[in-house]
C-alpha cells in the first residue's frame, strides 16, 4: 500500500471554497479511481486556513494515475489560485495499518 499525505494552506478568506474543492476531487477519486483505496480530507481545528488530505493507493501505478490524471490537472488549474505557498507531500509505503 501506497500513501500521500498532502498539506495545503489556504489564502485568507478562501477557505470554505477550497474546502468544496477539495470535498470534490474525493467524490471523483471515489467514483472514478478503483485503485484509490481511500482519500480523507481534513481541516486544521486550530487554523483552518490548513488542510491535509491522506490517501491509500494500492500501489505506486495507482497512485500515478490518480496524480497524473486529467482530472487532477484540471482541478490545480481551476483551484490552484486557492493555495497559499507550496503544497507538502509526503509519499510512503505504509508499514501499519489497522
Amino acid at each position: 500500500m501506497i500513501t500521500l499525505n498532502a498539506h495545503l494552506k489556504s489564502k485568507p478568506g478562501c477557505e470554505p471554497e477550497l474546502l468544496k474543492a477539495l470535498e470534490e476531487i474525493g467524490e471523483y477519486v471515489r467514483q472514478s479511481e478503483p485503485g484509490t483505496v481511500g482519500f480523507f480530507v481534513g481541516q486544521d481545528t486550530e487554523d483552518p486556513t490548513h488542510f491535509n488530505t491522506y490517501e491509500r493507493f494500492v500501489d505506486e501505478k495507482a497512485m500515478d494515475l490518480h496524480n497524473n490524471s486529467q482530472y487532477r490537472a484540471k482541478w490545480g488549474q481551476e483551484y490552484g489560485h486557492l493555495i497559499e505557498g507550496n503544497v507538502q507531500r509526503y509519499i510512503c509505503t505504509e508499514v501499519v495499518s489497522k
